[in-house]
């Protein structure tokens, strides 16, 4: 996501350009044309200082969780009808996800839900943050769990569909890399909720698809992990192989993978 955020803080300069270039009296107005113009042209920012905002919350992603929420809460709270609104709350949502405030990670990704019903990322989010912290003696957990079932699906269903205007001028390649690291999250959330409803290889099936949209390390673990559960000694090790193998992997990440495939050939000789 950083990197993806990078890329659109590069494409973004040719929009501020344009918003200066409308503005009035220090780029922060626009005339009646300029304004309609804007418009037409599609989302972006309507005033020098709003695409100073979306520049400053592009930055504050790089560098950081903190930065990100006093950046998000900077541009929606000055631009309340924004059209980068719903990105701002859903920057914010991760970056308290990424803190481990899962309550207002999940409050946040509703609000940007709200604020645009066709953001799969937030539905992502949500799907995750529930299906994560639904432990198997919650009295609700089956709610929950439709929940998580719900917010995936939407999510999958979105993806797939007709794309929308884009805030962002991007690359092919960026847009893909998008594209899949959602519906591998959404499988993840899926995946997730099947081990706590137990069923073990509906959660492998679930992780596998992940996996094969974003080879994320860590969710390959996780596929690794619910392979062990099924008994499945040796694809978990080739799994875990693959983490040890491969050059996105960082330190912990191949850390957990030696960790775990130790366990796996132990498992597998008894």
């Amino acid at each position: 996501m950083k990197q993806i955020a990078i890329t659109a803080l590069c494409c973004l300069l040719a929009t501020t350009a344009n918003a200066q270039k409308g503005g009035g009296k220090g780029g922060d107005s626009q005339t009646p044309q300029v304004a309609a113009q804007a418009k037409a042209a599609g989302p972006g920012p309507k005033t020098k200082a709003e695409a100073a905002a979306v520049s400053d919350l592009l930055k504050a992603i790089a560098a950081g969780p903190a930065q990100t929420v006093e950046a998000a809460d900077n541009l929606v709270t000055k631009f309340p009808k924004s059209d980068y609104k719903s990105f701002a709350l859903y920057q914010e949502a991760d970056a308290y996800q990424q803190k481990g405030d899962m309550a207002k990670a999940q409050v946040f990704a509703e609000q940007a839900l709200a604020a645009d019903p066709k953001n799969y990322d937030a539905d992502v989010l949500i799907a995750n943050v529930v299906a994560m912290s639904t432990k198997d003696s919650d009295f609700d957990k089956e709610d929950k769990l439709k929940q998580v079932d719900k917010y995936a699906h939407e999510a999958l269903e979105m993806v797939d569909g007709p794309p929308g205007p884009d805030l962002f001028v991007m690359t092919a390649d960026i847009r893909t890399r998008k594209k899949n690291e959602a519906i591998s999250k959404a499988w993840q959330a899926l995946g997730t909720a099947a081990l706590v409803r137990k069923n073990v290889n509906e959660a492998v099936e679930d992780f596998e698809k992940g996996v094969e949209a974003n080879p994320d390390p860590y969710l390959i673990i996780r596929a690794g992990r619910a392979l062990i559960a099924a008994k499945k000694y040796d694809d978990a090790i080739t799994y875990y192989d693959k983490v040890l193998n491969s050059a996105d992997a960082d330190a912990q990440a191949k850390q957990i993978a030696t960790s775990d495939k130790a366990r796996a050939t132990a498992a597998k000789g008894h």
